[in-house]
């Protein structure tokens, strides 16, 4: 069922084309895409989580059907956003077409959200997803010296934790050891500083599920899990930030907070802000300036 609703995905991106080369862009990449959908990267005592995976492999029309390709390529990992409440991995499909397109790999993510688990169990099903795409390298012919994380709101806090996270000062904190060094972090509106963003919420029952199903201390919980309190000119790892300058779910500051600390440690980074914009209504005019800022700044 996924293999079917991402190539209607991609169908519809090359009906809305009025151009012959966006389209043969779209044909390619039909052509030589491949799905693992529904995979299941970790279990609990309740839950299956799952991931999908976009691969490229030639359709050989006769079993076994696909050949992979013999080229290692880059991989992005993405996690959805949805205030680590709602949300899945299937509904933010359209913003990965571009990475396969490029011929990259993707993996789509879902985790654990807060119904289940607090922010440090979301975190840490984030990074054994890191951890399965490194055990599978081999097998799906992902680049372990080129994976890429990000993610949009929620996912893009996630993803900067993922990859930000000092694996060497773990001890005494219970977060999975991370298998893979990470290229660089694409963050879409992502929270950075857990505090500031809940004074901004003013949320008290929201505020409550964040905070419900952690035993610890508070204050520690919070400053653990805020990106811009992870950051290291002994492990740099290059972000770019796309934001809304009228973000209403996550204000601006968050952002500009990170990449003043970015900068200060001297650590590769840029923040693109999308003005007069909020959380994510990008035109498709926009959209194209973002990607080719990607682009630029992944070289």
């Amino acid at each position: 069922m996924k293999n079917f609703i991402g190539m209607i995905a991609l169908a519809l991106l090359g009906s809305s084309c009025n151009h012959q080369a966006p389209m043969e862009a779209m044909y390619k990449t039909m052509e030589h895409i491949s799905v693992g959908s529904d995979i299941t990267y970790k279990a609990t005592d309740s839950l299956a989580i799952q991931l999908d995976v976009y691969y490229t492999a030639t359709k050989l029309g006769k079993e076994p059907w696909e050949k992979l390709s013999e080229e290692h390529k880059p991989t992005l990992i993405y996690f959805h956003g949805g205030g680590w409440i709602s949300g899945d991995r299937i509904s933010r499909f359209p913003g990965l077409l571009p990475y396969l397109e490029k011929g990259w790999c993707v993996v789509n993510v879902d985790y654990r959200m807060l119904q289940e688990t607090h922010l440090i169990g979301s975190l840490n099903d984030c990074i054994d997803a890191i951890n399965w795409v490194y055990d599978n390298a081999s097998r799906y012919k992902f680049d372990t010296n080129q994976i890429y994380l990000s993610g949009e709101s929620a996912g893009g806090h996630l993803a900067l934790l993922a990859g930000l996270v000092n694996q060497s000062q773990l001890d005494n904190v219970p977060i999975q050891k991370r298998k893979a060094d990470i290229r660089a972090i694409i963050n879409w509106y992502g929270i950075t500083h857990m505090q500031s963003a809940i004074k901004f919420w003013d949320d008290a029952a929201y505020e409550q599920m964040i905070l419900d199903k952690w035993e610890g201390d508070t204050q520690q919980y919070l400053n653990f899990t805020s990106p811009v309190n992870h950051i290291s000119a002994n492990a740099p790892v290059p972000v770019l930030t796309i934001h809304g300058d009228k973000d209403e779910n996550v204000e601006i500051e968050q952002a500009i907070s990170l990449h003043k600390k970015l900068a200060s440690a001297g650590i590769k980074n840029e923040l693109l802000t999308i003005e007069g914009k909020k959380h994510g209504d990008f035109s498709s005019k926009e959209l194209k300036s973002i990607f080719d800022k990607i682009w630029s700044f992944l070289k």
